[in-house]
């Protein structure tokens, strides 16, 4: 039988970005019913709010260092939620919740139902990717929506 109300004790919140972790890649928390990971910006560019960082080609890597996807239909790790996270920092992720996110300007609406990852960590419609959650209401290009993430 496992206890899933134990966790790790975090004292920073789900918004720090840092250059030296306190805490092991991959800690998983709970924070207001959303949960997070705890991820490495292993991308060339900085991760802005309402993008989903994926998981990298090469396993030499790590499971948890990450960027922002180039290729459709990657496998997302998370969203970043609360702060941009620079190149090389580490930050938390939303796994399972509800983001803000993007279409951007140049794509066309999405409408509300199952999404993958698309080019760029933005949301895309589904196609041969795996689903990283559901978008909640319909989005018109260059505007923000609500997204339940959902990934495992």
């Amino acid at each position: 039988m496992s206890n899933d109300s134990i966790a790790p004790i975090i004292f920073e919140g789900v918004s720090m970005v840092t250059a030296s972790p306190k805490h092991e890649l991959g800690t998983r928390r709970k924070d207001a019913g959303v949960e997070y990971v705890l991820v490495y910006n292993a991308g060339g560019a900085a991760t802005g709010t309402g993008v989903c960082l994926s998981r990298p080609a090469s396993a030499a890597a790590g499971l948890y260092s990450c960027s922002a996807s180039s290729i459709s239909g990657d496998m997302g790790i998370g969203f970043v939620k609360h702060a941009t996270i620079p190149a090389g920092e580490y930050g938390w992720v939303v796994t399972r919740g509800f983001v803000t996110v993007a279409v951007a300007s140049s794509a066309s609406d999405q409408s509300a139902g199952s999404k993958m990852l698309g080019a760029g960590g933005l949301i895309a419609t589904m196609g041969a990717g795996t689903p990283v959650g559901e978008l909640t209401t319909i989005i018109v290009s260059g505007n923000s929506g609500t997204f339940h993430v959902n990934i495992k």
